[in-house]
């Protein structure tokens, strides 16, 4: 008997004390193991997310159990998905000190004046730092959770040159079990410094005097780096470390804390369309019987809107994991705020009221839910998809070619040729901080690049109302943002890559010169110099 150790995720609300007592009590009553079962991982902030020794017998039955979403191997474990980001820098950057300055905030800008839109390739519009608003996310904690962050750029720095980085041992401060490397605050890889720079930065940010912290995620870290979090602790330490916050006896609240998760899993079909063996497509079994299959990619583009994107010389596409999204609905559950980015995969994202939401794709012996978005996801988290820098037309905006969209996607924001912040050590192409050759910043595409817009903006909102919950925040930056995406009102296919099939149709460009959505004028009150 060959056993491998397998998370076992249950459903919310589930008894998991009567549950557990099942598993180790060798009872053999329903789909429990008649034998006793030994428990590999009892994490004691997650009651949902237990690892145990498992046969792949004794896991295929747990599956279906009513009380179980499901039984899969640690994540670290599978050789079938990989977890990663895949933001890409998707033009030259050459900018230099002696230019006008436009560039460094790019994307920025489009979300103050929406008559900007983004320029041309090498100029935005005018009165590029007309940005009349005087929020900067004091007194709110930004966590980036990434592939670290270059904790001595200048852009974590306030406006008298403090750092506002809060270097602190995650699992001593959460209350969970394991210990943190030395490695853990650097960024050898440079998206995370640059998803920070986005949402907190001086310069770049949005929140610019928030609180910056950095949660290393265990597998982004760059090459020849080590030292981050294991994904089953990820959240596990933010949520613990947001419960232990005092209250603020000047607000009544827990300083708010707000996440920017620009990561996902995918897995590899290989090389070829061929390797796709058959679809459950909106409830009807299609496979290379079915009159006029086709291995191309436009057949499956174009028929039942399966879109992976190229890499590493194989086609990837998204995967989820149960137990990070019960680990994510977990952490919005204890009233932590997250962003996650989309994915760059063109997928449509459905959810469960969606005719797509029960589409599976199989290739060889695998299948999954190609539809539903990677994990992290979870509907009370804020899902960010992101825009192109060219405009559809004179009054629309239209998604980047890359983004997922979609009924499962909250929002869009500038993704496309971000400037903001890199790391020294980066896989990124990057250029002198404002000519200081010891630090970088440098331009990339992605809903990586867009969800900390998001982040940045909504730490702003926190600052203005820190008893806000993870579910009316939300509903605020949707009421804020504008319907000026192309939407697809017909979305039996899924049509040309910057339509949003039918999904949320809003771009947020949180005009701050605009009415403010709170009660009292806290917007406009100065402009902001940089």
């Amino acid at each position: 008997m060959s056993e491998k150790e397998y998370v076992v995720t249950l459903n919310k609300g589930v008894d998991y004390a009567q549950f557990n007592q099942e598993m180790i009590a060798s009872t053999g009553a329903g789909n429990i193991p008649n034998r006793t079962v030994d428990v590999a991982d009892a994490r004691a902030l997650s009651t949902r997310n237990t690892h145990y020794a498992l046969t792949d017998a004794e896991a295929e039955s747990l599956r279906n159990d009513n009380r179980v979403t499901d039984v899969q191997l640690r994540p670290e474990d599978r050789d079938d998905i990989e977890i990663g980001h895949d933001a890409v820098q998707t033009a030259n950057f050459n900018k230099s000190t002696s230019d006008s300055g436009d560039y460094r905030d790019w994307g920025k800008i489009t979300h103050s004046f929406k008559e900007n839109k983004y320029g041309t390739s090498t100029s935005l519009a005018t009165n590029p730092y007309d940005r009349p608003y005087s929020m900067d996310g004091t007194g709110v904690d930004v966590v980036i959770q990434d592939s670290g962050l270059q904790v001595d750029h200048p852009e974590f720095l306030d406006a008298n040159g403090n750092s506002r980085m809060q270097l602190i041992d995650w699992y001593a401060a959460s209350g969970v079990t394991g210990s943190q490397s030395s490695n853990h605050y650097r960024d050898y890889d440079g998206h995370g410094t640059h998803c920070g720079g986005t949402a907190t930065g001086l310069n770049f940010g949005w929140a610019s005097n928030a609180r910056v912290y950095s949660v290393k995620v265990g597998g982004l870290e760059g090459s020849g780096d080590s030292g981050g979090i294991s994904i089953s602790s990820c959240f596990d330490v933010i949520k613990g470390w947001h419960e232990n916050k005092p209250v603020d006896p000047k607000t009544g609240f827990k300083r708010p804390t707000i996440v920017n998760a620009s990561w996902g899993y995918s897995g590899s079909i290989g090389s070829s369309f061929s390797n796709i063996t058959s679809y459950v497509y909106r409830g009807a079994n299609y496979n290379s019987s079915t009159p006029g299959w086709s291995s191309s990619t436009s057949y499956h583009r174009d028929t039942y809107g399966f879109y992976p994107y190229y890499r590493g010389f194989v086609y990837r596409y998204p995967v989820r994991v149960a137990s990070v999204d019960a680990d994510v609905e977990d952490c919005v559950d204890a009233g932590v705020h997250i962003c996650i980015a989309a994915g760059n995969n063109s997928f449509k994202i459905a959810d469960s009221t969606d005719p797509d939401y029960d589409n599976v794709i199989f290739w060889t012996s695998s299948n999954n839910y190609y539809h539903r978005g990677s994990s992290p996801f979870d509907t009370g988290a804020i899902i960010v998809g992101a825009t192109d820098m060219t405009p559809q037309n004179a009054t629309t905006e239209r998604k980047t070619s890359f983004s997922s969209t979609g009924p499962g996607v909250d929002i869009f924001s500038a993704g496309e040729n971000i400037i903001s912040a890199c790391s020294t050590q980066t896989r990124f192409g990057n250029t002198p901080y404002f000519g200081d050759s010891s630090f970088k910043q440098t331009n990339i595409s992605g809903t990586s690049m867009a969800s900390p817009q998001v982040c940045g903006v909504g730490a702003i909102y926190l600052q203005a109302d820190p008893s806000l919950t993870p579910a009316q925040l939300k509903s605020k930056l949707q009421a804020d943002a504008l319907p000026v995406l192309k939407d697809e009102s017909n979305d039996a296919n899924y049509g040309d890559t910057t339509d949003i099939c039918g999904g949320y149709n809003r771009m947020l460009y949180n005009r701050y010169s605009r009415a403010n959505p709170f009660s009292s004028n806290i917007f406009g009150l100065r402009k902001k110099d940089r």
